[in-house]
Formats: C-alpha cells, sequence, structure tokens
C-alpha cells in the first residue's frame, strides 16, 4: 500500500476506532497524519489534500459514535476541529483549486517594412521602442476559417507590443485595425501600448478604445 493510502486509511480510523484515544488524541493524531503524507509521500501535495480532506469528511458522528458512543463520537468532534478539522478545511480548499495553466510564449515575428513615406508619423513610428530598421514585428492572426494573417505593430518593449500613432483618427480604415490588433493582442494573451505625441491626442485616443470597448491597448505620450 502507498504511503498516501495508508495515512487517508489512518486519518479515518484515528476517527472511527478506539475511542480513548481518539478523544484524547484526535486533534494531534490527525493533524500530524495529514502533516506526514504532505511531507513524505511524493504524490503531488493537491492529491494528499483531496485524500485526507475526504477522509476527514467521511468521519461523521454516527462513524464514531460506533466505537466510542454518541457521547464520545460528539466529544471525539468537538476536540478535533481545533488542531485537525480545520486544517482539512483549509486542505480541502487547497484540493478544489485549479492548477495554473500555463501558455506558450507569443510567437512573434519580423515582416518587411515596405511603408515609405517623408512626412513626420514614419521617423516616430521607426522609433518606437524594439523597432528595427527596415521590419515590424508582428503577431499571426486566427481567422474563424482558421487561416492566418499578421498584424503589425511598430515595435516592442518587454511583454507589450508598441503601436506608435502620430495622430488618432476615428475613421472605418483606422477603426478596422484596432479591431484587428486587438484581436490578435487577445489571442495571444498580450497587451498592446499605443505612443502618442501629445495629451491631446491620448484623450483622442482613450475616447476611441472606450467607444469600441477596447481594454487590451494602452495609451501613453512619448514626445518625438
Amino acid at each position: 500500500m502507498m504511503l498516501g493510502e495508508g495515512t487517508v486509511a489512518g486519518v479515518h480510523a484515528a476517527l472511527t476506532t478506539n475511542p480513548v484515544t481518539t478523544v484524547r488524541n484526535a486533534g494531534r493524531g490527525i493533524a500530524a497524519m495529514i502533516d506526514t503524507a504532505i511531507a513524505a509521500e511524493d504524490t503531488p501535495a493537491h492529491i494528499q489534500a483531496s485524500r485526507a480532506a475526504s477522509a476527514v469528511a467521511n468521519a461523521s458522528a454516527r462513524d464514531i459514535g460506533r466505537a466510542a458512543g454518541k457521547v464520545a463520537g460528539n466529544v471525539a468532534l468537538a476536540v478535533a476541529p481545533g488542531a485537525a478539522l480545520s486544517k482539512a478545511a483549509a486542505l480541502r480548499r487547497l484540493a478544489i483549486a485549479r492548477p495554473r495553466i500555463t501558455f506558450d510564449p507569443p510567437q512573434i515575428g519580423w515582416v518587411k517594412e515596405t511603408t515609405k513615406s517623408k512626412k513626420p508619423w514614419k521617423p516616430y513610428n521607426d522609433s518606437a521602442p524594439g523597432a528595427r530598421a527596415g521590419q515590424a514585428p508582428m503577431l499571426m492572426r486566427t481567422m474563424p476559417n482558421g487561416s492566418k494573417r499578421p498584424v503589425k505593430f511598430d515595435g516592442i518593449q518587454g511583454d507589450y507590443m508598441v503601436d506608435r500613432k502620430r495622430a488618432v483618427v476615428n475613421r472605418p480604415r483606422s477603426r478596422a485595425q484596432i479591431l484587428r490588433q486587438s484581436e490578435v493582442l487577445a489571442q495571444h494573451r498580450l497587451i498592446g501600448t499605443w505612443e502618442v505625441p501629445t495629451p491631446v491626442e491620448k484623450t483622442k485616443a482613450l475616447k476611441l478604445l472606450k467607444q469600441m470597448s477596447i481594454t487590451n491597448i494602452h495609451v501613453r505620450v512619448v514626445k518625438p
């Protein structure tokens, strides 16, 4: 029998046999067995917690009463909560806690930047943090039919995809770009950052994002 199985059986037995010992040592005995199970066994802690909490939960007053009588059973349940049942309650919470889900890191690619312009917005966009000359960082967007399409940004800073806006405009083409960026950021579990040159542009950007219910793109002022 594995150590964890024996420990769980021992917890139940401590509450259902030998009434005198149970009443006297319920608190220390149950707590010690739970600690031993967690410390000594290779089985993951959340599995041990589930076993131990289940065993304690199943040791009812009726179970204890079979060996010690109704009075001894009530006493045992009165003694145990101070040291063991409170711990079992905590272990029960551990048992139902969901393990953290891990995701693969985002696959950030680089594509050739073909846009050429002598207007002021071009050098502003090209100087975004993490930018590469002649290239643009991109994330692959998964379409409803399963196909993939790239969505470009201007730079990268840590876990943030950076897009610079020299001027914020509320037009169909601009709104379509916002939706593409927001969707691909959500698919890769990332946050986007718009960098704008003035507080006025920041106010316009925040208003537009709010109107479109976009919550995964932040805005900050970065002067040229």
